[in-house]
């Protein structure tokens, strides 16, 4: 996206003579300014933070979801080659960072206002089962994610 932004006589002078106010006589800068649009995948470096925030605002053990998100998704809600929305390798059904499935969780998460095609949408639902129902939805992904919580020692 770019602005344009004009200006007509910025440069302040002391005039030894009369100054010319004829508009071909006048000065006009322009300068285009390059506004990067945020992509879908610039998101993607935010998530680990809104998932910590989000976590503690739903008393959810932020360890274990950003552990969860990270095995699932590595903090991904959208491909980075083509913006769209990240999808299970093994199972399209699975969306987003926390690979929810759409199968088993669009109707209930729509029911409940969330939207999980959208990074915060994602996150708030996962969020919402794990307070809930627990991790158990995340199961096939356990023995990844629950090294990073509790390592070995």
């Amino acid at each position: 996206m770019a602005s344009l932004i004009a200006f007509s006589n910025i440069t302040p002078t002391v005039a030894e003579g009369p100054v010319s106010t004829r508009p071909d006589a006048q000065v006009a800068v322009v300068q285009i300014v390059q506004t990067p649009a945020v992509s879908k995948t610039d998101k993607n470096n935010l998530i680990p933070e809104l998932i910590n925030q989000k976590s503690k605002e739903q008393a959810v053990d932020p360890n274990l979801a950003q552990a969860i998100a990270f095995c699932e998704s590595t903090y991904q809600q959208f491909n980075a080659d083509s913006g769209t929305v990240l999808r299970g390798i093994h199972n399209p059904l699975d969306v987003g960072i926390f690979q929810i499935n759409e199968k088993y969780h669009l109707e209930k998460s729509q029911t409940l206002g969330f939207d999980i095609y959208t990074a915060e949408g994602n996150i708030d639902y996962a969020l919402w089962l794990m307070s809930h129902e627990g991790a158990g939805h995340w199961k096939w992904s356990k023995p990844c994610w629950s090294q990073k919580i509790n390592p070995a020692v």
